[in-house]
This record gives C-alpha cells, structure tokens and sequence, in this order.
C-alpha cells in the first residue's frame, strides 16, 4: 500500500502534466492544480491515441496491428531465434 507522500507526489506529477498539455494547446483550463489532478484531460495526437490492435468490426483499411516499438523489438528478437533455431 502506498503512504499519502506517495500518492500526493504521483497526484502532482500528473496534474503538472496535464496541466502542460492543456497549455500546448495555448489556453489555461483551470485556475488550481488540483483541479486538474482530478479531471481527464489527454493529448489526442496521434501518437496518444493510437491503439495495438486497431480493427473493429466495420474499421476502414488501417494495419491490424500498431505495435509499441518495444513490443516490436520484442517480437522481431523471437523471430530472430525461431530462424536461429531451424
């Protein structure tokens, strides 16, 4: 269990990091901290809003899988062994 030094600190690491996303769009949300310690605020770039397995049941074409580079580090060195093995 964690102590309440431990999740004030993580509460705050991610109020200020959401409190830089909002200010990359170039506009203050709130006036308090807080505030945005406890309200959804994401990027929707692309890179955040991407997804691993993309295809739904009525998706346009997309790739079926968007790996995270190191998932594909991963699956490449697996690929790698299984040729090193045969």
């Amino acid at each position: 269990m964690r102590t309440k030094a431990e999740k004030r600190h993580n509460d705050w690491k991610k109020a200020i990091r959401k409190k830089k996303i909002i200010n990359a769009y170039g506009y203050e949300l709130y006036d308090n901290l807080h505030e945005y310690s406890k309200n959804k605020i994401h990027c929707s770039c692309p890179m955040c809003s991407a997804k691993t397995k993309n295809k739904k049941r009525y998706a346009a074409y997309c790739p079926a899988h968007n790996w995270s580079p190191s998932d594909q580090r991963k699956i490449d060195e697996m690929e790698d062994q299984i040729l090193d093995n045969e």
